[in-house]
Protein backbone atom coordinates (compact mmCIF):
# COMPACT_ATOMS: atom_id res chain seq x y z
CA UNK A 1 0.00 0.00 0.00
CA UNK A 2 1.52 3.52 -0.72
CA UNK A 3 0.69 6.38 1.33
CA UNK A 4 -0.35 9.81 -0.99
CA UNK A 5 1.67 12.53 0.10
CA UNK A 6 0.65 16.18 -0.51
CA UNK A 7 3.01 18.34 -2.10
CA UNK A 8 2.75 21.54 -0.29
CA UNK A 9 3.33 24.33 -2.34
CA UNK A 10 6.00 26.71 -1.22
CA UNK A 11 5.72 29.46 0.90
CA UNK A 12 6.71 32.75 -0.23
CA UNK A 13 5.69 34.89 2.88
CA UNK A 14 7.82 32.84 5.37
CA UNK A 15 10.34 34.39 7.66
CA UNK A 16 13.03 32.65 9.12
CA UNK A 17 14.92 33.27 12.22
CA UNK A 18 17.49 30.38 12.63
CA UNK A 19 16.34 27.36 12.34
CA UNK A 20 12.28 28.71 12.94
CA UNK A 21 10.25 29.68 9.96
CA UNK A 22 7.22 31.78 10.55
CA UNK A 23 4.62 32.62 7.94
CA UNK A 24 3.17 36.03 7.85
CA UNK A 25 -0.97 36.35 7.57
CA UNK A 26 -1.54 37.68 4.07
CA UNK A 27 -4.16 40.04 5.03
CA UNK A 28 -4.55 40.22 8.77
CA UNK A 29 -8.20 38.60 10.40
CA UNK A 30 -10.75 41.33 11.79
CA UNK A 31 -10.16 39.97 15.36
CA UNK A 32 -7.95 38.00 17.00
CA UNK A 33 -9.51 34.75 18.85
CA UNK A 34 -10.03 36.74 22.20
CA UNK A 35 -12.03 39.39 20.25
CA UNK A 36 -9.91 41.76 19.96
CA UNK A 37 -8.25 43.54 17.01
CA UNK A 38 -4.45 43.30 16.03
CA UNK A 39 -2.22 45.30 16.29
CA UNK A 40 -0.68 45.14 12.72
CA UNK A 41 -4.50 46.66 11.88
CA UNK A 42 -4.43 50.13 10.50
CA UNK A 43 -7.28 52.32 11.89
CA UNK A 44 -8.76 55.59 10.58
CA UNK A 45 -9.84 58.79 11.77
CA UNK A 46 -11.41 58.09 15.60
CA UNK A 47 -10.51 55.17 16.13
CA UNK A 48 -6.63 55.65 15.46
CA UNK A 49 -7.01 58.69 17.48
CA UNK A 50 -9.06 56.84 20.64
CA UNK A 51 -6.32 53.54 19.93
CA UNK A 52 -3.33 56.14 20.01
CA UNK A 53 -4.52 58.23 23.53
CA UNK A 54 -5.53 54.44 25.26
CA UNK A 55 -1.77 52.98 24.57
CA UNK A 56 -0.61 56.78 25.39
CA UNK A 57 -2.50 56.44 28.68
CA UNK A 58 -1.06 52.80 29.36
CA UNK A 59 2.67 53.55 28.38
CA UNK A 60 1.54 56.27 31.39
CA UNK A 61 0.44 54.26 34.23
CA UNK A 62 2.93 51.04 33.08
CA UNK A 63 6.11 53.90 33.55
CA UNK A 64 4.16 55.01 37.15
CA UNK A 65 3.75 51.71 38.09
CA UNK A 66 7.26 50.70 37.02
CA UNK A 67 8.63 54.19 39.50
CA UNK A 68 6.56 52.69 41.74
CA UNK A 69 7.98 49.42 41.93
CA UNK A 70 11.40 50.81 41.51
CA UNK A 71 10.99 52.72 44.78
CA UNK A 72 9.27 49.83 46.64
CA UNK A 73 12.32 47.80 46.07
CA UNK A 74 14.60 50.58 46.82
CA UNK A 75 12.80 50.62 50.34
CA UNK A 76 13.01 46.82 51.01
CA UNK A 77 16.56 46.74 49.88
CA UNK A 78 17.04 49.57 52.63
CA UNK A 79 15.05 48.35 55.36
CA UNK A 80 16.85 44.98 54.72
CA UNK A 81 20.44 47.01 55.13
CA UNK A 82 19.09 48.00 58.28
CA UNK A 83 17.86 44.87 59.50
CA UNK A 84 21.20 42.90 58.78
CA UNK A 85 23.38 46.17 60.07
CA UNK A 86 21.00 45.74 63.55
CA UNK A 87 21.29 41.78 63.49
CA UNK A 88 25.21 42.55 63.64
CA UNK A 89 25.30 45.18 66.65
CA UNK A 90 22.72 43.11 68.40
CA UNK A 91 25.36 39.86 68.04
CA UNK A 92 28.44 41.95 68.77
CA UNK A 93 26.51 43.41 72.39
CA UNK A 94 25.12 39.83 72.87
CA UNK A 95 28.87 38.65 72.83
CA UNK A 96 29.96 41.36 75.09
CA UNK A 97 27.17 40.30 77.39
CA UNK A 98 28.59 36.91 77.27
CA UNK A 99 31.90 37.84 77.91
CA UNK A 100 31.07 40.27 81.01
CA UNK A 101 29.46 37.26 82.49
CA UNK A 102 31.84 34.86 81.69
CA UNK A 103 34.47 37.30 83.54
CA UNK A 104 31.93 37.85 86.92
CA UNK A 105 31.37 33.95 86.86
CA UNK A 106 35.08 33.44 87.37
CA UNK A 107 35.09 36.09 89.93
CA UNK A 108 32.62 34.59 91.72
CA UNK A 109 33.60 31.43 91.45
CA UNK A 110 37.17 32.87 92.43
CA UNK A 111 36.22 34.21 95.49
CA UNK A 112 36.79 31.60 98.03
CA UNK A 113 34.19 32.98 100.91
CA UNK A 114 31.38 35.95 101.23
CA UNK A 115 33.19 39.42 101.55
CA UNK A 116 31.12 40.34 104.16
CA UNK A 117 31.64 37.05 106.21
CA UNK A 118 35.39 37.27 106.20
CA UNK A 119 34.72 40.94 107.59
CA UNK A 120 33.15 39.98 110.27
CA UNK A 121 35.43 37.85 111.36
CA UNK A 122 38.05 40.92 111.89
CA UNK A 123 38.48 42.27 114.78
CA UNK A 124 37.91 45.92 115.65
CA UNK A 125 41.36 46.89 115.62
CA UNK A 126 42.15 45.43 112.18
CA UNK A 127 39.62 47.33 110.62
CA UNK A 128 40.34 50.62 112.33
CA UNK A 129 43.71 50.09 111.24
CA UNK A 130 42.79 49.30 107.75
CA UNK A 131 40.57 52.16 107.31
CA UNK A 132 43.10 54.08 108.73
CA UNK A 133 45.74 53.74 106.37
CA UNK A 134 43.44 53.54 103.40
CA UNK A 135 41.63 56.87 103.96
CA UNK A 136 45.25 58.21 103.23
CA UNK A 137 45.47 56.72 99.52
CA UNK A 138 44.55 59.07 97.20
CA UNK A 139 42.48 56.92 94.89
CA UNK A 140 39.96 54.89 97.45
CA UNK A 141 37.10 57.09 96.38
CA UNK A 142 36.37 55.26 93.35
CA UNK A 143 36.90 51.97 94.41
CA UNK A 144 33.97 49.60 95.26
CA UNK A 145 32.63 48.21 98.65
CA UNK A 146 33.95 44.50 97.18
CA UNK A 147 37.56 46.17 96.54
CA UNK A 148 37.50 47.91 99.58
CA UNK A 149 37.22 44.95 101.42
CA UNK A 150 39.41 43.24 99.10
CA UNK A 151 42.14 45.28 99.90
CA UNK A 152 41.11 44.88 103.81
CA UNK A 153 41.88 40.90 103.68
CA UNK A 154 45.34 41.58 101.72
CA UNK A 155 46.26 44.50 104.89
CA UNK A 156 45.14 42.56 107.75
CA UNK A 157 47.31 39.25 106.12
CA UNK A 158 50.47 41.02 105.53
CA UNK A 159 49.85 42.99 109.23
CA UNK A 160 49.23 39.30 110.26
CA UNK A 161 52.02 37.92 108.84
CA UNK A 162 54.72 40.81 109.79
CA UNK A 163 53.52 39.88 113.24
CA UNK A 164 54.15 36.13 113.06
Amino acid sequence: MQANHHKRPSITNTIEYGPIKIRQNRKPAPTIATGRRPKSLVLDGNEAIKREQRREKNREVARKLKEKRKLFEEQLDQQLKDLVEENFNLQNYLQQLENKKQILQQEINNLSTDPLDELSSYTTEDIVLFFEEYSNEPDTHNKSAIEIIHDLNLNIISNSVKHN
